[in-house]
Formats: structure tokens, sequence, C-alpha cells
């Protein structure tokens, strides 16, 4: 192999890797309930097996943050995909209910150390000022496995059956843990570190590409620092605390247009495939800015201004729905939401690699990835309580107000950071 084509290999390899991996995610987002139910699960097992996933996947992210620090990225996604593979087989071997959430609860760690590890992995291997787009690129090609997965698994599963699903699902997993063998590799930390010896030639390396002025960055040191030592000191850095926040609002809009834009759809007269194209315009316009220039943004420091400005699009995209009188205002709507969406992942995720070194990468995933669970797992309960509370309040509008207070946050911090201090 030669070192071009090693390079190649290796700043695609984690896109390939988070593309089969979301693919394990969203294509079990139509099969879980029904084979669950098949198992003899009533509504509450049902409930189980929906959310064992989210309830392991959270505390993972942090483990698995401190994991691919100390292990290293390409020992930890392999870890993780193997993992996901094995919680497959449990899915396709389990007999009873009992046995389907144990393997659902395994899915769930292994798929919480697994994208740290893949994150981590992307923001070592990019080039300084190129952190945006690279981002950028790796949430649209999430975006693609949101449109893809799903529809795939049901087309399999009405042809051959639920355990097609996931016998599918067990060979992508396997090529994926082929794929980060081959081109997933650990950064150098120090000279003559196995880590060192483990990165190809010609791979340029970054170790910190600050988005701001004035913030710290957490720098290895020749110990390894205690993980809540680390955890704290990304937590001091400004861009950090704004692109969790807004990481956690972003998400917390997804999980509300998910659990309620089916049923303000039907109300307007859409069918379930209006309803899914209601989605699928979302993600085509969240991929189409995710893939724009407009994903840069970060890398000239304007991670808080597109962050800001994808905030506000989220929010007037959510009362776009509130007011829409038919299906075209609200396919507007869905494309509007697409938009905000397309700004705000690219720049939190860029900042939150830019502001870590290749030491503490992981753990800043990990922060990442539970502000990320979070919002999804979070918003649309208390959201579906706060309707049933005051049913005059429409679902969409708490989250619209809760967007256009996190982007007054952003603004008004990184306005405090800029700010010239008194003489």
């Amino acid at each position: 192999m030669t070192p071009t084509t090693t390079r190649a290999a290796t700043v695609r390899a984690p896109g390939v890797v988070l593309f089969l991996a979301f693919i394990d995610i969203f294509a079990l987002l139509p099969t879980v309930a029904p084979h669950v139910a098949e198992l003899g699960a009533g509504p509450v097992g049902v409930g189980f097996a929906v959310g064992m996933y989210s309830a392991t996947n959270l505390p993972a992210n942090v483990l698995g943050g401190i994991l691919v620090d100390r292990w290293g990225r390409r020992r930890v996604t392999l870890l993780g995909l193997l993992g996901a593979a094995a919680a497959m087989l449990g899915y396709l071997l389990a007999g009873s209910v009992a046995t389907f959430l144990l393997a659902r609860g395994v899915h769930g760690v292994a798929g919480g150390v697994l994208i740290p590890a893949v994150f981590a992995a992307a923001g070592d291997r990019t080039q300084r000022g190129t952190t945006g787009r690279t981002f950028g690129r790796l949430g649209a090609v999430i975006g693609a496995a949101a449109v893809i997965a799903p529809a795939g698994a049901g087309v399999l599963r009405q042809a051959a059956g639920t355990e097609a699903v996931f016998v599918a699902i067990t060979v992508a997993l396997v090529l994926g843990a082929i794929t980060a063998y081959l081109g997933v590799h650990d950064p150098p930390h120090r000279s003559g570190s196995a880590a060192s010896r483990s990165t190809p030639p010609d791979v340029e390396v970054v170790v910190a590409d600050p988005c701001e002025r004035g913030d710290a960055l957490v720098a290895p040191t020749g110990a390894q620092p205690a993980s809540s030592g680390v955890f704290r000191e990304l937590l001091r850095v400004g861009v950090v605390r704004r692109a969790l926040l807004a990481t956690a609002v972003m998400t917390a809009a997804v999980g509300v247009l998910a659990g309620f834009l089916p049923a303000a759809a039907a109300a307007l007269g859409a069918t379930p495939a209006t309803v899914g194209s209601l989605f699928t315009v979302y993600a085509i316009f969240a991929a189409g800015v995710m893939l724009s220039p407009l994903a840069g943004h970060v890398d000239a420091g304007r991670a808080d201004t597109a962050i800001a400005v994808g905030l506000i699009t989220l929010s007037g995209a959510l009362l776009t729905f509130v007011v829409a009188p038919n299906l075209l205002v609200a396919l507007v709507g869905a494309a509007v939401f697409g938009v905000g969406y397309g700004l705000v992942f690219p720049a939190v995720a860029a900042a939150t690699s830019s502001s870590a070194t290749a030491a503490s990468r992981g753990r800043a995933f990990g922060l990442f990835n539970v502000a990320f669970s979070l919002g999804l797992a979070v918003a649309p309960p208390l959201t579906g309580g706060l309707v049933d509370l005051v049913p005059v309040i429409d679902p969409f509008v708490p989250v619209s107000g809760l967007a256009l207070a996190a982007a007054a946050a952003v603004v008004g911090s990184a306005w405090a950071r800029d700010r010239p201090a008194d003489p």
C-alpha cells in the first residue's frame, strides 16, 4: 500500500465507520418495537426495549471518552463495533423479552464507546483550518444513514423478516471493524509511543486548533491526568460550554420534531408517506448545508456565529409548524429546520474537537455525545408532560423558546469573552 493510499484510507475510514455505525442505529428504529412485541412484550416491555439503548448509552459516552484517550482510537473503535455486532447476534438469538433487553443494554454500551472514538479519530486527522468542513461532511454522512437505513430496514423486514435485518446489520458492523482496523489510527502523544508507531506516514495530526481567543486548551502532560480533572478543564473552556448547550438544544428540537410533527402533519391532511417526506426534506437540506462552504465558518473563528444563527433558524422552523395552514408551509418549515441543523452540527462538533488536544479529544467527544443524547432523551417526554398539563400550549413552542434563549446565551457569553478589559 503506497503512502498516498494509506493517507486516503486513514482520512476516509472514520467516515465509513461512522456511516456503518449509524446504519446500525437508524435501521433499528422501525425494527425493535415490532420484534420485541413478537417475543411477547406488552406496551411497557416495548417502551423498555426502546429506551434501554439510551439508558446504557448515556453513561457509556463518558466511559467511552475516557477509554478513547487511554486505550486509543483504533482499539476502542474495534471494541465498539464488535460489541455492537455481538449485540445484534443477541437480538437474533433472544428467545424472551428479558434476553432481548440484555442484548439491548449491551448494544447501548457498545454505541456509547464507539461514537466518541470515531469522532476523536476524525478530529485527529483534520488539517488545520478545515475542522468545520470535515465535521460538516461527517454530519452529512450521518444524514445519509438516517435517510437510507430506516427505509432499507423496512423493505428487508417485509421481504425476509426481522432476523434478516439483524444479520444485515451484523455484516455491516463487521465490515466497519475491518475498515477501522485498516484505516483508524491513534495520534502520536509522545515520540516513540505505541500510538506514534501506529500512525501512518504523510498524515498531518492537529494537536490543537483553538476556535477562539482567550480560552485555555487542555494540554497533555508527562503523566496521564485524572479523567475528572480533564473533564473539569474542558468545561472551563467557554466555547466547549456553548457547544454542549447548543448540542443539547439542537437534539431537543430534533426529538420534539420526531415526537410531534407526525400528528401535526396528519392534522393538516398528511398521509404516512407525506409525513416521511417531511423528514426526508429536513435531512436533505441539513446535508446540503453541511456540505456547503457554510460549514467552514468555524474554521475562520466564527463558531459562535454559526451556532447562534443555527439555533435562531431552528426556533423559526419550529414556530412555522405552529402556524402552518397547509402541508406546503410545513414542508418549508422542514427545509428551514434542516438549514438550522446543518449550521449548528458542524460548528458544535468542530468547536469541541478544536478546543481539545489529542490527549483529551476522546473525553471531549464523550461530553459532546452526552449532550447529544440528553436532548433526544429528555425533551420529548418533558414537552409531552407540559402539553398534558397545559393543553393550550403547542408542543413546538417551548423548544422554540429554548432555542432562542440558548442563542442569546451563546451570543452573550461570546460577547463577554471578546469585550475589552476595563483600563
